[in-house]
């Protein structure tokens, strides 16, 4: 960028060359600019001092264009809008510009959070289309390399501390059973333990929340059956004796199902937050702006995040 000629000029000039330009009086611009007319006569002197050509002369009908001042001031009009939105934060408006938002996280939080996401912003009002891609051990790096704008993380301490992260609501855990198994409407803790458990395990070799806070107090489930995901899972339990721990914003999809029915969980199994995970470098984007308000709408919890 070739920028030596640039740093002598002052582009405050321009700015009160075009005013002139328009107004076609000095006093005119003076009163626009909230300036004195002769700090703006000066300034006219050093921009035709700039310019080499006196850019405006006088006339009947007050200031009238050189041609070398028509051609400068064609090219402001473009210019000056553009170096505006440089220094002026850009508003995103979702009804009237396209964008595509690349966003991943386990089935269990998409399942509280899409649903909503389709019935508010799927209509022919919004221009705004989510790509929602799945839940991978990668999802970190993608992030990091700019393939992924958003992704839902729980609230676990792993993040790598350069990201940016919202908790977006908190998660309560309940169980699945089939309608007509032999547990009761609550499991205490030794019954959770004796209970043969399908468990979902949405990235390999990641230990899951239930398992972690159970191996903190020296307890392990368990379990002949795992699978990637909490759908899939809940089609598995008709006709078997197997429990299935699974996140509250699922409790629809449980109540539904008359093959079905809902058990408390033990009380050592404690509450989590569910955090949006962006990069800090898309912070102050507009676009990512309305997109983290979007999400925050359809929280299961309307309640403002908490930032970390």
């Amino acid at each position: 960028m070739r920028l030596e000629k640039l740093r002598q000029v002052d582009l405050n000039l321009l700015i009160i060359f075009a005013v002139i330009a328009e107004e076609k009086s000095a006093t005119k611009a003076s009163a626009r600019l909230l300036l004195s007319q002769p700090a703006v006569s000066r300034a006219l002197q050093r921009a035709r001092s700039m310019f080499q050509d006196e850019l405006v002369i006088r006339s009947s009908s007050g200031f009238e264009l050189t041609l070398r001042g028509r051609k400068i001031l064609q090219e402001l009009e473009q210019l000056l809008p553009k170096i505006e939105g440089l220094v002026v934060p850009s508003v995103f408006d979702p009804k009237r510009e396209r964008s595509n938002f690349r966003i991943s996280g386990p089935d269990n939080v998409c399942i509280a959070l899409l649903p909503h996401l389709c019935r508010r912003y799927t209509t022919q009002r919004y221009q705004v289309n989510f790509d929602f891609l799945p839940w991978q051990a990668d999802a970190i790096d993608m992030l990091e390399r700019g393939k992924l704008d958003l992704i839902f993380q729980v609230d676990d301490g792993l993040l790598p501390s350069h990201f940016s992260s919202e908790r977006l609501y908190r998660e309560d855990w309940i169980c699945a059973v089939a309608r007509h198994s032999k547990f009761g409407d609550r499991l205490t803790l030794k019954q959770y333990l004796a209970a043969e458990h399908l468990i979902v395990t949405t990235l390999p070799s990641v230990q899951n929340i239930p398992d972690k806070q159970l191996a903190a107090l020296g307890a392990k489930r368990r379990s002949s059956v795992r699978m990637p995901y909490f759908g899939a899972a809940l089609s598995c339990l008709p006709g078997t004796e197997l429990v299935l721990t699974l996140t509250n914003g699922m409790r629809q999809m449980v109540e539904r199902n008359s093959t079905l029915r809902l058990v408390k969980v033990p009380q050592e199994l404690r509450p989590f937050h569910f955090l949006m995970v962006w990069h800090p470098r898309l912070t102050t984007d507009a676009r990512h702006t309305w997109l983290r308000e979007a999400m925050r709408q359809v929280s299961p919890q309307e309640a403002p995040g908490q930032r970390l």
